[in-house]
């Protein structure tokens, strides 16, 4: 059986194939059929009973027996359609391909072209059964939902990979956000060194000013005391010398 998702391509073999295998199941099927319904009559079995269009007639028992046996193998042909043709736009060509090589082979053995009126409308009976019945059944099997176990398999597959990354990115993250604290640690230090250093400046300048102040105060309060000092007392001195 030809998978569900082959290629539409042209394939010559796979087309003989399915044609083959769709005739030869179809007449073996009919021939199980025929053999029961034989049986049951106690007719015995022939080769025209299946190419001789003159066996399928309306006016006698037999002849209608024959033709339910054709409608009743026309019904169980649709399982076959669907598992080798498996496409309902296919449908219509396999069946015509199956009763135009049946049309070749009732030519064939019974040596005359078909003329019988009840042949012709039973093989357009089957027709209808057939092509209906195995778009029907075609059509019902696409629609059913596809069951991937691999894609399940897959799934479980990516989650464990996901699980396992996320559990190795944590530690990463982790040295991420260390780095970070770090780094801002750092640029806090700096500016806190920065501030020490300027703090330290503006002490020594400070310390300088103050200096400077104190030794101007010093420097005025000498100067008031000669300032201060009276006249009387540099005359005397003077005259002592």
């Amino acid at each position: 059986m030809a998978s569900s998702f082959r290629a539409s391509k042209w394939d010559p073999i796979l087309i003989i194939a399915q044609i083959t295998s769709l005739q030869s199941l179809c007449y073996v099927l009919y021939s199980i059929i025929l053999y029961i319904a034989l049986t049951l009559t106690g007719t015995d079995a022939s080769l025209d009973l299946i190419f001789n269009d003159k066996e399928i007639r309306t006016d006698t028992g037999f002849g209608w027996s024959l033709i339910i046996v054709w409608v009743v193998n026309a019904c169980l042909c649709i399982p076959i359609l669907m598992m080798i043709v498996q496409r309902a736009k296919q449908i219509l060509d396999y069946v015509l391909t199956f009763h135009f090589f049946h049309l070749i082979c009732v030519w064939k053995i019974s040596h005359h072209f078909p003329t019988g009126t009840s042949w012709w409308v039973l093989q357009v009976v089957n027709i209808v059964i057939m092509t209906f019945g195995g778009e029907w059944a075609c059509m019902h099997r696409e629609m059913k939902p596809i069951m991937i176990k691999s894609g399940v398999k897959n799934k479980n597959k990516d989650v464990n990979l996901a699980s396992s990354s996320s559990s190795n990115t944590v530690p990463e993250d982790e040295e991420g956000l260390l780095n970070k604290k770090s780094k801002r640690k750092a640029s806090d230090a700096a500016p806190k060194e920065v501030e020490d250093d300027q703090g330290a400046l503006l002490a020594a300048v400070g310390k300088a000013k103050k200096a400077l102040m104190s030794t101007s105060g010093r420097s005025k309060r000498t100067t008031r005391k000669y300032d201060i000092i009276p006249m009387k007392d540099m005359d005397q001195d003077i005259n002592n010398n």
